[in-house]
């Protein structure tokens, strides 16, 4: 497991964000698979981080948040991501096209929606309408009563 799966998703992108302001102030390549680095964050003094790419827990950043914890930071992404740019590019480029198939998704649901409302038979088609009517939110139960006039009929 490396730094990208151990960490969470506020730290990975605010670390792309780090990495792309450039905040990682100096890099140092210890080895294959160490770095060390000072990066610039919110408090006046910047940090100092360590990161170990076979064993991501032992990283260390002295940042409030990861400082004596085996937590992987934002300041420890932007080092990853200035050590290795092209896996910055790899995640922004995965997370652009999952979001691009996302919003794919999103315009094509109201014709599959559609579709599969004109399959359904009658019945079906009241279970479904009263199911969403007395389990969903309140205000779509008022609406269909108001847009319907219900409460004139008797």
């Amino acid at each position: 497991m490396g730094l990208i799966e151990c960490t969470s998703n506020a730290s990975l992108w605010r670390g792309y964000d780090y990495y792309e302001e450039k905040k990682v102030m100096h890099l140092q390549k210890i080895d294959e698979t160490h770095y060390s680095a000072i990066v610039e964050g919110t408090a006046e003094e910047p940090y100092r981080v360590h990161i170990e790419l076979d064993h991501p827990r032992k990283s260390t950043c002295n940042c409030p948040h990861a400082d004596g914890k085996r937590i992987v930071c934002k300041h420890m992404m932007a080092v990853y991501f200035t050590a290795f740019p092209e896996e910055a590019k790899r995640i922004y480029d995965e997370a652009v096209a999952y979001q691009e198939e996302q919003e794919r998704l999103q315009e094509e649901v109201p014709d599959i929606i559609c579709r599969y409302v004109e399959k359904m038979k009658k019945s079906e088609l009241q279970d479904a309408l009263l199911h969403l009517l007395f389990t969903g939110p309140e205000w779509q139960y008022e609406r269909f009563i108001d847009d319907y006039d219900l409460y004139d009929n008797d």
